[in-house]
């Protein structure tokens, strides 16, 4: 994935790139075609003041430059329009394109895209070219009137489309720049992450594993008797350097003890036999304390992988055979397809309840990472609708959705944003009665640029005392013994958690036994309509 991100910036940048590059050209070709139409009488006329045309027009140098530039930089310059007075000038499909475009609307001032040219990859690159009062001389009125060089006249008026600039550049060098630049940063990566791993193993190793093994060694002598043990050179921290603290402090009992012990063997023998007594125990509750430690750091991980893998595989599985026995039984025994829409339906409700979960904790452990992209909301709540279909149906609902035509196209986590109305969604059928209305609809607020996702039911409501605790980690606003609604209690706060990490927020509008209003405020970013005209 990381590979695939660096190739598509890699490839944005070379495209704007390009682009600069053949918009400075064009100007750079604007420039002489000007200066030939400005300088047409200095060519033209002598020093006696007598006219003798030389054929020196802007046409003809304009063309001859872009083809003594493109012997020398592999590019193609060229001049076209929909009846170009030369056949070889006549437009390709994209050249039409750019026409077209250029003829309907006249504040466009320039179109490109990357495409293929004579069966290569090339970055296409056209401008307008526009009628100007020191063109009428050769393309004005009356149109059909043969000009200076003995073509009819088109009959043009000032501002009118008189044909484009057409810049093809070839992208192999890119490609290949671009290749190089991939391989030089996951190398830089591949080695950042080894150093990585090296720096925790040695911190590991130094923190953790070599004090373990030294206090693992102290004990080793102190079981056999030799209670000179010396734990101040030992490198450790925190709890560790507090054991083995306590346990050098032990070890030094334990040897005034035994120092005393021949002038008090009496009086000493009992208190050596509690001595070694505390020892064991200490020893065994110590072993008991590593062994409980390594068994909870084993059942979080066992925990995580059960859940990940042991539940969330099979319960996938169940709703695919879930959905393959509801086709085969459609039609047939309406009681058994009813089971199985029961049985897919939970499925998917127990699935979201568990992903919720994973989702949540890896936020907190601070491993959730957004992928941003272009995203159209209507790919966002199709997805999750085809996931609830059955839940609606099955509960009657009125459901409608309606995403407004100024909604632009966002930068975001798809899969987060998917969870994030997933959850709404989730959270309104769950409250909302048999036979009620839900109701999504997405906006645009243009003053404060952000895209707007709202869900409304009217089911149960909300208390107004409850609602500032509902966007808090396993709380519902039903929270007394015997729950009538079954539930985590980490959908909304998964949807606040995600839309903040988007630089968003949500908000809820709610009355008791009338119904509530989600309503969730993600950025629109800026520049949200250049992805209405880049074509990658």
């Amino acid at each position: 994935m990381n590979v695939v991100w660096i190739w598509m910036t890699q490839q944005k940048q070379a495209e704007r790139e390009m682009h600069e590059k053949a918009y400075v050209l064009s100007q750079q070709m604007e420039a002489a075609w000007e200066f030939m139409v400005i300088n047409q009488d200095v060519i033209n006329y002598d020093a006696n003041g007598e006219y003798n045309f030389k054929k020196l027009h802007c046409s003809l140098v304009g063309k001859s430059i872009g083809k003594l530039f493109g012997k020398k930089t592999g590019y193609t310059i060229r001049y076209t329009n929909f009846n170009p007075r030369n056949k070889a000038d006549i437009p390709d499909q994209f050249e039409l394109e750019a026409l077209t475009l250029f003829a309907a609307d006249v504040k466009t001032s320039e179109f490109y895209k990357v495409s293929e040219y004579a069966g290569k990859g090339a970055f296409r690159y056209t401008a307008p070219m526009r009628i100007e009062e020191n063109c009428l001389e050769c393309h004005g009125e009356p149109a059909g009137e043969l000009d200076i060089l003995g073509y009819p006249k088109e009959g043009w008026k000032i501002g009118d489309l008189a044909g484009i600039v057409s810049i093809v550049m070839p992208t192999a060098m890119y490609t290949e720049n671009i290749q190089s630049n991939v391989v030089k940063q996951v190398g830089y990566i591949s080695l950042l992450t080894l150093s990585i791993i090296m720096v925790i193993y040695y911190a590991m190793s130094k923190l953790v594993t070599r004090p373990l093994n030294q206090l693992k060694d102290a004990m080793g002598h102190v079981k056999t008797g030799d209670l000179k043990v010396d734990l101040k050179d030992i490198d450790a921290q925190g709890e560790i350097r507090d054991l083995s603290d306590h346990f050098e402090i032990m070890t030094q009992e334990l040897q005034t003890l035994y120092d005393d012990l021949e002038n008090k063997v009496e009086l000493r023998t009992q208190d050596l036999a509690r001595a070694n007594d505390i020892l064991e125990s200490q020893q065994i509750q110590l072993e008991e304390a590593n062994r409980r430690l390594r068994e909870d750091n084993q059942y979080k991980s066992d925990f995580l992988a059960i859940i990940s893998h042991e539940l969330r595989t099979p319960l996938t599985s169940i709703i695919a055979f879930a959905e393959v026995l509801e086709k085969a039984r459609e039609g047939k025994c309406p009681k058994e397809q009813k089971i199985t829409q029961e049985i897919r339906a939970n499925s998917q409700v127990l699935l979201r309840m568990i992903n919720n979960i994973l989702e949540i904790a890896r936020i907190e452990a601070g491993k959730q990472e957004l992928i941003i992209e272009p995203i159209d909301l209507v790919d966002v709540i199709n997805a999750v609708e085809s996931v609830i279909e059955p839940l609606i149906e099955k509960k009657s609902i009125q459901y409608s959705s309606v995403l407004h035509s100024d909604v632009p196209v966002i930068e975001g986590d798809r899969e987060g944003l998917r969870r994030i109305v997933e959850n709404l969604l989730s959270n309104a059928l769950k409250f909302t009665p048999e036979g009620g209305e839900i109701k999504v609809w997405v906006a645009y607020d243009q003053e404060r640029n952000e895209v707007l996702i709202n869900v409304q039911d009217n089911g149960i409501g909300i208390r107004k005392e409850d609602q500032p605790y509902i966007f808090e980690k396993f709380v519902q606003s039903d929270s007394s013994i015997h729950r009538q609604y079954n539930g985590s209690g980490l959908g909304l706060a998964l949807a606040k958690e995600l839309a903040e990490l988007h630089g968003g927020w949500i908000k809820v509008v709610s009355e008791l036994d009338k119904g509530s209003l989600f309503t969730v405020g993600i950025p629109a970013g800026e520049g949200k309509e250049d992805w209405l005209h880049l074509d990658f």
